[in-house]
């Protein structure tokens, strides 16, 4: 009855809030200033450790930006068809769970007062699924929507048979 057509297939990812070449001149700028204030003041005023500490904060930072980056790199794909509806989220570390529900039992839980992970849910029996963490309200919204709409569609051709 189902010729396998595909009605979403997703690809949601975290925002990016700099890019790698921005990053580099961040790091570039934070470490010219590190090194003209480390020289100027406290070297010249016999403060070299704190020249040593003034390095280490630029690692430190340096640290936190890559987590960071890892981090932007999870990607959740979620795939709609007749027979199924597929959750794949790999994380930045690219460990990967996946899930696989049947679509004319799964529905979308959309809760516009929660934020995280139990905003918007695919919930299917009596397991549920995060989805779109790190998305914004208004796009948690318009994905519910979209996902709900290509659901309906699903169901419309297992049940009719109509594969257009």
């Amino acid at each position: 009855m189902t010729t396998g057509r595909i009605y979403m297939d997703a690809v949601l990812e975290p925002p990016r809030s700099l890019s790698p070449k921005g990053f580099n001149r961040v790091m570039l700028a934070l470490g010219t200033v590190n090194v003209v204030v480390g020289l100027s003041i406290y070297l010249s005023t016999g403060a070299y450790p704190v020249i040593g500490f003034m390095g280490i904060e630029v690692f430190a930072l340096w640290l936190v930006f890559r987590a960071s980056f890892r981090a932007q790199t999870a990607r959740t794909y979620v795939c709609v068809t007749a027979d199924a509806i597929t959750v794949r989220k790999v994380d930045g570390r690219g460990r990967e769970r996946s899930a696989r529900l049947a679509s004319h039992f799964t529905r979308v839980e959309l809760d516009p007062t929660a934020n995280g992970a139990s905003a918007l849910r695919l919930a299917s029996s009596n397991k549920a699924y995060a989805l779109g963490e790190f998305l914004t309200p208004k796009e948690r919204e318009a994905f519910a929507r979209r996902l709900n709409l290509a659901i309906a569609e699903a169901r419309r051709e297992r049940y009719t048979g109509d594969n257009q």
